[in-house]
């Protein structure tokens, strides 16, 4: 028997079907768009090709967090775990196939194989960003915007909205050109990175008079600078707490499944590399968190 499936991928495919036979397949996913459905325990990631009323499918029932970190999560595939399925339907299909709790009756399965064995790599490539418009360095450097913790807050640099521990924003204290970070007290240190801007002896965390941990609202006089910034001014009080930090995570992710094997009632297709595709933003999302003081 010579079968041909006509379906379209970026590399011509010669297969053996399990009556020793040969298939030429071909998966045309290659233009469509990797989406996803449901959340943690029911996430399923497909394409669809409107072309031809096809589609393919990798469903993950895993509650282990997905895109969260740049690297690589792996997934054996199997008929109790993670499963790939190619479809192709009697009518065009669209995402409410994939993302309704219940699948739509119509349109109808006309082809479909089920692939439970190879493994598929969920690769990760995510940036963290603090918004405070000091540029990133590729550095360990306590006083770079890098990997070193400036403040021992548990917290890079680099998505640390305070980088002194000031509990000031360091998009407040750096000023109107981060090219040249204010130095309110022309000491070398900028601001940003000075945990007594205005060198009167007292911690700037610490001229926070109202104790609701911003030192930039505490101003002693109608239309002076704030006391953080006045060496006049040293009312002090202990603060002993950072504020709660923000910073924004964005993952872009990549599926790649690797010795996948699709079977049908009437043939096994086996594919060394298949790149399911990829979304950005996968992980688009703002965190907050509170550094022990």
């Amino acid at each position: 028997m010579k079968k041909f499936i006509l379906l379209i991928f970026t590399l011509l495919l010669v297969l053996s079907c399990n009556d020793g036979d040969l298939i030429v397949t071909n998966f045309d996913f290659e233009a469509a768009q990797l989406q996803q459905c449901g959340e943690t325990g029911t996430l399923v990631f497909f394409k669809i090709n409107p072309q031809v009323n096809e589609s393919i499918s990798l469903f993950i029932p895993t509650i282990e967090e997905l895109f969260l970190e740049t690297g690589t999560q792996s997934f054996t595939l199997s008929s109790t775990g993670s499963i790939v399925n190619y479809r192709s339907f009697n009518d065009a299909v669209t995402a409410n196939y994939f993302c309704n709790p219940i699948p739509p009756t119509s349109p109808q399965v006309a082809i479909e194989y089920i692939g439970t064995s190879g493994v598929a790599r969920l690769i990760s490539e995510t940036t963290r960003d603090d918004s405070d418009s000091v540029v990133f360095v590729d550095s360990e450097l306590l006083t770079d915007e890098g990997f070193g913790d400036f403040d021992d807050d548990g917290i890079p640099n680099y998505y640390d909205f305070d980088d002194d521990g000031d509990n000031v924003l360091t998009s407040i204290e750096i000023g109107e050109d981060p090219q040249n970070p204010k130095d309110t007290d022309l000491d070398g240190m900028p601001d940003y990175l000075d945990t007594d801007d205005d060198n009167d002896g007292v911690l700037t965390i610490n001229e926070d008079i109202n104790q609701n941990l911003n030192p930039a609202d505490d101003i002693s006089e109608a239309g002076a600078v704030a006391n953080y910034l006045d060496a006049t001014k040293t009312d002090t009080v202990n603060i002993e707490a950072y504020r709660a930090h923000t910073y924004n995570r964005t993952s872009d992710g990549t599926i790649i499944i690797d010795n996948l094997v699709l079977v049908s009632a009437q043939e096994e297709i086996i594919l060394e590399t298949f790149n399911l595709g990829s979304i950005e933003a996968v992980r688009n999302e703002t965190i907050i968190v509170t550094p022990n003081f």
